[in-house]
């Protein structure tokens, strides 16, 4: 798991050395590159970040190729758990529930000798659950490869009329969301549609005003009548065209998302970074190198001072004491008795008395 770090305040900032944020940079680089290359993926269920590789499963519906919940939250939901702590109550019903969010398929007799296995367990903490076991056979034996949870087998016609119906109720909720939307003159599976579409734009880019909202909405009529369009066979020239124009209205398209969002997500050490890859600032000419002597000045009093306040003896340090010798006033010392004698009578006037 990867340990994403929080901006530090300007206290805690003076608090640290150069080595150690140095070293705090470079960790949180190799974080965000991990994050780029979808080597780490976050998981919305818990919020934690994980690697792909060994956190999530394998799932080519998605971008990364993983499936966006976590092999663990997918555990729990099967195991109808909330909390680490909470007894394992895994049914039937609640690994469907997940297998069908996966899009993995059911096969009610081979699950059966998954609880089996999982019961002749010799051990209570060797016992595995029935869903680790079954979810890692159709992930790995070829059989099972290409099945998806359209081919399910459920063994008895009830248990699929109960999912059935839940579909059911769900779908009815989002229906009722996309008439609210977008009015009930298009029929259930425009407005599925509709509202889908809308839900991923608006998941996936911010929509914080009307004026975004109603782009929004006019970018999903547009992909519908695209899709209606592609369908009969028609010619879609206009109205790609015209999905581009909202798509730039609303600067989503992907030249406008790789020059502005992409610097509006980097921090400005990552830009730094970015610029100094891209086109690196060439060697100054001989006229302004350092004029000021800004070097110097960093050198005795940053670093000069911060070695000598920490008690090191260095290069810096002799160059603080160097530096500041010109500035400092020492007491003068009188080699001779006689004419430390002589500033005596000065200072008082005369001898002591025998």
């Amino acid at each position: 798991m990867a340990d994403m770090k929080y901006a530090s305040t300007v206290e805690e900032l003076k608090r640290r050395g150069v080595s150690s944020l140095r070293e705090e940079y470079v960790e949180v680089a190799e974080n965000y590159n991990s994050l780029l290359d979808m080597k780490i993926l976050r998981c919305p269920m818990c919020g934690d970040f994980k690697k792909a590789e060994t956190g999530f499963y394998q799932d080519n519906r998605f971008l990364s190729g993983r499936h966006p919940i976590c092999k663990e939250c997918l555990l729990k939901m099967a195991e109808q758990r909330k909390n680490d702590k909470d007894e394992p109550n895994e049914t039937k019903k609640s690994v469907q529930k997940v297998l069908m969010l996966m899009d993995k398929v059911y096969d009610d007799d081979f699950y059966e000798k998954c609880i089996k296995g999982a019961s002749d367990g010799v051990k209570e903490k060797n016992r595995h659950s029935p869903f680790a076991t079954y979810i890692t056979a159709i992930m790995s034996l070829p059989q099972w490869q290409n099945k998806t949870w359209e081919d399910s087998d459920f063994g008895s016609s009830d248990i699929k009329t109960e999912l059935d119906e839940e579909t059911k109720l769900m779908n009815e909720e989002l229906l009722k969301k996309a008439k609210d939307r977008f009015g009930d003159e298009y029929n259930n599976v425009a407005l599925l549609f509709l509202e889908k579409e809308y839900e991923d734009w608006t998941t996936r880019y911010a929509c914080e005003s009307k004026a975004q909202e109603l782009l929004f909405k006019r970018i999903c009529f547009k992909e519908l009548e695209i899709e209606k369009a592609q369908k009969a066979g028609k010619d879609t020239k206009e109205l790609d065209k015209t999905l581009q124009e909202l798509l730039g209205s609303a600067q989503l398209k992907p030249s406008q998302l790789g020059s502005n969002s992409l610097t509006e997500s980097k921090t400005f050490g990552q830009l730094i970074e970015r610029w100094e890859n891209e086109k690196p600032i060439p060697e100054p000419s001989e006229e302004f190198r350092d004029v000021d002597k800004i070097g110097l000045l960093v050198d005795v009093f940053f670093k000069g001072h911060l070695s000598k306040m920490m008690g090191l003896k260095n290069a810096f340090s002799a160059r603080y004491d160097q530096f500041m010798k010109k500035y400092t006033v020492t007491k003068p010392e009188y080699q001779t008795d006689e004419f430390s004698e002589e500033l005596f009578d000065k200072v008082f006037g005369s001898k002591l008395d025998e």
